[in-house]
């Protein structure tokens, strides 16, 4: 699995490069973040990957509100973590927990470490970078996530084929049959 993720990086890197479309700086943690939220063992992959686009949108959502009504200092990060962090928590619980938490909240993981340096450097234009990075981020994602959900879905089908029987060996016993006859002679 982590060799297929390996080529899909380069991949993505190399695609985004010869097409211009700007993805690079995305790709490893977009890709791997994608592999992750596919490998998670719990619910469906449409469960796990719905989960995961509620946690970066409500990542962006934090972005969104900081910018908008927050200051720029420890106080303002902190409630906007909160209430990105509240909006996972009421997802879960309106799903009744049908949604995993742990996909979410790579959503989240992912936007805010992809995301804070260009945010801090340019809060005034979160609109058009925040665009970005989500266009790149969530291109990435796709691709990481499709390469591990089809590579586990092939590893599950090959584990489950099923085994031609073997014929069963002739049995081996300690003791030896003889017949009257034999005794006799």
């Amino acid at each position: 699995m982590g060799a297929l993720l390996a080529v899909a990086v380069v991949a993505v890197i190399g695609v985004s490069s010869a097409m211009d479309l700007e993805i690079e700086p995305y790709a490893l943690a977009g890709v791997l973040a994608g592999g992750v939220v596919a490998l998670i063992p719990e619910r469906s992959a449409f469960a796990r990957l719905g989960a995961f686009v509620i946690g970066f949108v409500a990542s962006w959502i934090g972005f969104i509100l900081r910018a908008a009504l927050m200051p720029d200092s420890e106080g303002g990060r902190t409630v906007a973590a909160l209430i990105t962090l509240a909006i996972c928590l009421l997802a879960v619980a309106i799903s009744r927990t049908r949604l995993p938490l742990v996909a979410m909240l790579v959503g989240v993981a992912l936007l805010a470490a992809a995301y804070e340096t260009s945010f801090v450097a340019n809060e005034a234009e979160v609109a058009q970078t925040s665009m970005d990075a989500l266009t790149a981020l969530l291109v990435a994602v796709a691709v990481g996530f499709g390469v591990a959900v089809l590579a586990g879905t092939r590893s599950v089908a090959v584990a489950a084929a099923p085994v031609a029987p073997v014929a069963p060996a002739a049995p081996v016993s300690d003791t030896i049959n003889i017949s009257k006859a034999e005794v006799t002679r």
